[in-house]
């Protein structure tokens, strides 16, 4: 929370000098949202890859107010910042920071800190069910990101290759969420720590065809794992050292708790990218893929296709369809259905199992409820006795999403989904359970009203993985610039 404060007091001193002298663009942002509806929960696409910012209780709204400054990355040195409070109806919290950061620029180079929202790698965040590894599913997490945030040309290459990735350190802050949630003999975790990484290539020049190659890997570590009535039962170490080993993922030595010594410190998962693609002046198309992993098993291809496949088409024109994308996401593989490491006694090592987001001491790939990354994969926030952890994480799942234009003002955008899960490896479903999830959503921006959004949501969900629940959004939007650069 000190990080918090003296970040808020840097972003505050900034503001008043620079809108006296006029330095810069500042613009700002006002919204309201209200879902009223019926069922046990929230709509599917009405809740998911929204930031965390949606209540998983069924009627619920919220009042969004924000300022931001964006780095100009025409300029060789650039900085900017941003402040989003949300105060929230029916919701764990009633008043919040979703974001408060800073950031600075330096050629190719970029510093952030602090709490920022930000989406896919290579999937489109409007129409895309979501990343494995981060889709903008949950609330950001406080962090210091550093690297090469945009593509740049790599020297030598003839601008053939382009290349941009980032490593991050940050913490959860979840303690608040998980008292209030967690039933008595549920194991928690405090002081949780976060690590990110990934690295793109993308080939091309001057030409219609490009591909992009890249990996992205994820970690927790430290903190402390207790159980009721609050005793800790394991301590992970926080220490440098920590920071270096799930970086470099490492096993743990003789100061680590056993898990940490029989495979590596921290809960570590992560992705192979790929994407092919062709574009033309006014539209393009791509194909992609989302190789994940959660272990060894998994990085060597032994959970077989397990991941996201996708293809998508877009275009910059006004038509009744701009973009549409296809993707099928199946995670049932798991690299077989067993786990067995080796001991003394057996020494056959037997790497299946592997409980996709999930873990033995934390509870898993989630933050305040909501899934980390693809949203298929059950958020903890369904469970309905106080367990923390993932239940569904078997899953094969097919989901459309398509926008376009009804007239120049007015916007549409429809998803549709179908999701059938088999539990985990390790406590299955005595039944197949079953989704299907639609929404259609329309924005309406008037030109009389510069600045102006009005949207109007409908969406349902039918079957027996949460339950049958629909639900009507309402929301205004209004975003415009609070002072203008001097010219």
């Amino acid at each position: 929370m000190n990080a918090i404060r003296i970040l808020t007091f840097i972003i505050i001193s900034t503001i008043i000098p620079q809108l006296i002298f006029g330095q810069f663009p500042l613009t700002y942002n006002i919204e309201t949202n209200i879902i009223s509806g019926n069922g046990n929960y929230t709509p599917f696409y009405l809740m998911n890859n929204q930031h965390g910012q949606v209540s998983f209780n069924p009627n619920n709204g919220y009042l969004r107010a924000g300022i931001h400054k964006d780095i100009d990355i025409n300029q060789r040195f650039s900085y900017g910042f941003g402040l989003d409070i949300i105060g929230a109806y029916n919701n764990d919290s009633p008043i919040y920071l979703q974001q408060i950061y800073g950031n600075l620029k330096y050629r190719c180079l970029g510093l952030s800190i602090g709490t920022k929202e930000t989406g896919n790698l290579i999937q489109n965040d409007q129409l895309s069910s979501g990343s494995m590894i981060w889709s903008g599913n949950s609330r950001p997490i406080p962090q210091i990101s550093i690297g090469i945030p945009r593509f740049v040309n790599i020297p030598l290459t003839n601008e053939w290759v382009q290349i941009k990735g980032e490593i991050s350190y940050g913490a959860f802050f979840e303690k608040k969420y998980q008292d209030k949630h967690r039933h008595d003999n549920s194991m928690y975790t405090n002081k949780l720590l976060y690590h990110r990484k990934y690295l793109m290539l993308k080939f091309e020049k001057d030409k219609p065809f490009y591909g992009i190659i890249g990996i992205d890997m994820a970690a927790q570590f430290g903190g402390t794992t207790y159980n009721y009535p609050g005793e800790p039962i394991i301590k992970f170490r926080s220490d440098l050292k920590a920071f270096l080993q799930v970086f470099i993922p490492m096993s743990g030595g003789a100061n680590d708790p056993g898990i940490d010594q029989v495979n590596i410190v921290g809960n570590h998962l992560g992705s192979y990218l790929m994407e092919f693609g062709y574009k033309q002046k006014d539209w393009r198309s791509k194909i992609y893929y989302e190789h994940f992993f959660d272990d060894h098993s998994g990085m060597i291809f032994k959970n077989k296709f397990d991941g996201l496949w996708g293809l998508e088409f877009s275009t910059h024109h006004q038509w009744p369809i701009t973009g549409f994308v296809f993707e099928v996401m199946n995670s049932t593989n798991q690299s077989g259905p067993f786990l067995w490491d080796k001991t003394d006694e057996i020494p056959i090592q037997v790497s299946g199992g592997d409980y996709y987001y999930g873990h033995v001491c934390y509870n898993g790939w989630t933050h305040q409820g909501h899934t980390i990354g693809n949203p298929f994969i059950t958020s903890p926030g369904y469970n309905t006795d106080g367990y923390l952890g993932f239940k569904s994480s078997r899953v094969r799942a097919f989901h459309v999403g398509f926008n376009g234009y009804v007239i120049p003002e007015l916007k549409y955008r429809v998803l549709a989904g179908h999701q059938r899960g088999w539990g985990t490896p390790f406590v299955p479903f005595t039944h197949i359970a079953h989704e299907f999830s639609t929404l259609i959503d329309f924005d309406y921006q008037p030109k009389k009203l510069k600045g102006w959004n009005f949207n109007l949501a409908g969406a349902f969900d039918k079957g027996s993985l949460f339950g049958n629940n629909w639900g009507i959004q309402i929301g205004i939007r209004k975003e415009g610039i609070l002072f203008q650069k001097k010219q």
